[in-house]
């Protein structure tokens, strides 16, 4: 694949690099994207005329020829040719992730290796120099306001290069950037140490005055040889990192790796010791992801937002002097440094359910403490975040998004407890669920089935109609959905009376959206078709407009809410022709080149995971949906040449970039096989599968694995179209299968 910027980061642990070959550097940090500063790093190989031939990450050396890279879920690996000498390098960066092992992902280390290879021919060059025997590889780097060492033990033994130096706590971009720094510097120790004895000090001629390197000399080898140059760059820091509002003080909370390594060194040890069985499990993950039967712009989505994911999460422990310490789990916004913004964790949670839901059910208790009261409900609603750049002490945003947030929470809430079969949450905010039920009761003032009050709403680029209107669809519609989850969570806290108010309030709701708001071919994005009385809550300002601002556009939010209804077997709340309907439209209303816009009104407002998640209801409805290149299409214009945004959301008009909501795309997972997952349905857990049976299929089962037994189960189509089930776990229904006499109770017959 062509070069393009790209992230590799650590769970919670915030080290990683962003690699940026157009502008010859790597931005690199132990506190990760935002608060990293630009490294010159220098790997490649020594030519046998002296020629130092490099990869585009440094303005040294001479660029090896046709420089490319491979990515896959957990690495990613750059490849250049000597085209003189017909030789191959290859440089590989790993960062290990295996769901639900704690240590293993947290380590705050990648593993690092550079293989060189012959090739018999390049392109149609007749002019060849002879293939040598061995070459000297090397690494080296130069990092501004950073001390640098290099030691070499006897034999070349224990070979590294140390780096010491200050972070400091100030994002480069978003809110707290325009704010002074609210913690100090954090003391920062790394270390790049060789798994090879044979290492040499780089001579100073090669790495310069301000840098430091090793170099290794290595035979040429045939492709599959196993003769490689291992490394491992490992970083650490004690410091506080975060400041955390807990029981109305303010505390510190230093990296939750801390509770497991107490220096660099020790990471170092655990990395050397432990390497060959983390690495293998991080690459059965891969080949999981591999084996998928994803087509290969969704392959791509998954593993660049992969990591943009990963480099966004804080996990820490909150020191306390007077208890025990407690976990804290947070997810920066990206460029946007809100912490854990709930209409982003509404979507990211298809990564959790996937791979993680503990690290979701963390965020749910923790936002229940930054609620806010609402007089005249008698109820409260959700802050749309709980605190921006290192400090975590309530909403940061501007403005609030009442109805938005209290459903979003609800329906996170009804999923989690659904997927994993978890009560407890249930149990433990019955009175914040009473509390959201009474704000969203309320917020319909005429009995309309719409929302009058609390109507701002997160798509925060859109025009007014889409933002702030009166009697938004969208909103109408996930109100719907949020008071039925609210019921349901009710139903299992004991509080039948108010379960059952919020379910009669939500099925009148319903049929009277179905009568207001249905345009023959779509729903309207809102009711209201004037200004009078809306304001603009980020400026407190009248807004204008008329009734061609769009009130009647096509939209890609009608549906939104009965996403996350759908996939834990819940009543379907729309009309479902409508809804098929509806999105045929949109898609065709709405297009542009990188995807649909907000509405018709606006095809190049795009915000790509917003069209993921459309696709993956799309898909679960039974409907085509091949619109991934397009949001792929973006991502590469958007990390090439001089534009350096990572997993970025939006086209031109914003710049949602280093976002965390591209994890949305592990959507793709659960919507190729059609999983469906409820463990509280009547009479026992209710899991079934339903893929498409057109052509062969390997679907993991990602949600239903015993990660620590490594057994994963696999929903196979064959060539006939049968479908089956490798390494059952939990009994699955596989919907159009017929019951055989092997299967006389018809576990997997569906009626």
């Amino acid at each position: 694949m062509q070069l393009m910027t790209w992230t590799m980061a650590r769970l919670g642990s915030r080290f990683g690099f962003l690699f940026e070959p157009y502008k010859k550097r790597v931005l690199h940090s132990a506190m990760g994207r935002l608060l990293d500063q630009p490294l010159d790093l220098m790997v490649g190989l020594v030519e046998p005329d002296g020629t130092k031939r490099v990869l585009p990450f440094t303005i040294d050396g001479k660029e090896l020829c046709n420089c490319e890279q491979f990515e896959r879920v957990n690495s990613i690996t750059y490849r250049g040719y000597s085209e003189d000498y017909r030789l191959r390098f290859e440089f590989n960066i790993h960062s290990i992730f295996y769901p639900q092992d704690e240590k293993l992902c947290l380590l705050p280390a990648f593993y690092l290796e550079m293989r060189v290879n012959p090739i018999k021919n390049w392109r149609w060059r007749e002019e060849r120099k002879e293939i040598p025997d061995k070459v000297k590889l090397f690494i080296r780097i130069k990092r501004p306001n950073t001390d640098l060492s290099v030691k070499v033990g006897d034999g070349g033994k224990n070979a590294q290069i140390n780096l010491a130096y200050q972070n400091e706590l100030k994002p480069e971009q978003g809110p707290a950037s325009r704010q002074p720094a609210e913690l100090p510097p954090v003391n920062v120790e790394e270390r790049i140490l060789s798994l090879n004895p044979g290492c040499s000090v780089m001579n100073e001629e090669l790495a310069g005055e301000d840098g430091a390197g090793l170099e290794y000399e290595i035979p040429i080898s045939e492709t599959g040889s196993g003769i490689k140059w291992r490394l491992i760059w490992a970083a650490y820091t004690r410091d506080p990192i975060l400041k955390i509002k807990d029981k109305n003080e303010l505390r510190d909370a230093t990296f939750r790796y801390c509770s497991h390594w107490l220096d660099v060194n020790e990471v170092m040890a655990d990395a050397v010791a432990n390497r060959d069985d983390w690495l293998a499990h991080s690459r059965r993950f891969e080949k999981l992801m591999d084996q998928a039967p994803l087509r290969g712009a969704r392959r791509h989505l998954i593993n660049q937002s992969f990591h943009s994911f990963l480099g966004n999460t804080f996990w820490c422990d909150i020191r306390d002097q007077k208890g025990p310490m407690k976990q804290w789990f947070s997810v920066w916004e990206g460029t946007c440094t809100y912490h854990s913004t709930i209409d982003v964790e509404y979507n990211t949670t298809l990564w959790y359910l996937t791979l993680w839901p503990r690290l979701l059910a963390m965020q749910i208790d923790q936002w229940a403490n930054f609620r806010i009261e609402h007089e005249p409900s008698g109820g409260a609603y959700m802050s749309h975040d709980i605190g921006v750049g290192t400090h975590i002490t309530g909403q940061a945003y501007p403005h609030d998004m009442p109805v938005e947030e209290a459903s979003n929470y609800l329906l996170i809430l009804q999923t989690y407890m659904h997927w994993t079969a978890d009560r407890s949450v249930a149990h433990r905010h019955k009175p914040l669920i009473e509390k959201l039920a009474a704000y969203l009761k309320w917020a319909d003032r005429d009995g309309s089935g719409f929302t009058s009050e609390g109507n701002a709403n997160t798509i925060d680029d859109a025009n007014h109609a889409t933002q702030y209107a009166n009697k938004q669809t969208y909103l109408a519609v996930k109100r719907v959905a949020a008071l039925r989850a609210a019921s349901t969570l009710l139903q299992h806290a004991s509080n039948e009376d108010l379960a059952k108010e919020c379910e009669e309030i939500a099925e009148d709701a319903i049929k009277k959206i179905e009568r207001s708001a249905w345009m023959g071919d779509h729903y309207a994005v809102c009711l209201e078709k004037n200004s009078f009385g809306m304001i603009d809550d980020a400026t407190g300002e009248m807004i204008s407009f008329d009734q061609d601002s769009g009130w009647d556009a096509y939209s890609i939010y009608s549906a939104n809410g009965t996403f996350l209804p759908h996939i834990i077997g819940q009543p379907d709340i729309l009309d479902l022709k409508r809804v098929k309907t509806d999105i045929t439209a949109a898609i065709r209303e709405n297009n542009s080149q990188y995807g649909n816009g907000h509405t018709s009104d606006e095809p190049d407002n795009v915000w790509v995971s917003q069209n993921m998640w459309r696709d993956h209801l799309a898909v679960y409805l039974r409907m085509p949906s091949g619109h991934a290149q397009c949001y792929w299409d973006m991502q590469l214009m958007s990390n090439v040449r001089y534009q350096s945004f990572g997993y970025i959301d939006t086209y031109v008009n914003n710049q949602l970039a280093f976002y965390p909501r591209g994890a949305v795309a592990m959507g793709y997972l659960l919507s190729g096989p059609r999983l469906i997952i409820d463990r509280l349905a009547p009479g026992g857990a209710y899991i079934t599968v339903e893929p498409s049976r057109n052509v062969p299929q390997r679907w993991p089962l990602l949600p239903l694995a015993d990660w620590k037994a490594n057994k994963i189960p696999v929903c196979v189509v064959d060539g006939n179209g049968n479908v089956n089930i490798e390494g059952e776990i939990d009994p699955i229904i596989v919907h159009g299968n017929k019951v055989s006499e092997d299967d006389p109770k018809g576990k997997n017959l569906i009626g």
